[in-house]
């Protein structure tokens, strides 16, 4: 498992395992949770949204710790499921 989240990760870009943009973490709610305000991308693929359990609806949804596969630099990046 990856480290939790924290202030640092305000403002990074998330990324699928593609490496396709999905969002932005725009705030940390605790070490298992971040808020991610998502993109209007293609890259937000409907098996994507389902293993994140996001919906069409919000603009916005939660993170989980657990879906992350790694951080850098560039981001954050999602496990292929």
């Amino acid at each position: 498992m990856t480290r939790g989240f924290g202030e640092p990760d305000v403002g990074k870009p998330v990324f699928s395992s593609r490496g396709d943009r999905l969002g932005t973490v725009s705030e940390v709610r605790d070490e298992d949770t971040a808020r991610v305000d998502h993109d209007d991308s293609d890259g937000l693929t409907e098996k994507v949204k389902e293993m994140l359990g996001w919906d069409d609806d919000e603009d916005h949804h939660d993170l989980q710790r657990d879906h992350v596969e790694r951080r850098d630099d560039d981001g954050i990046h999602l496990r292929d499921r």
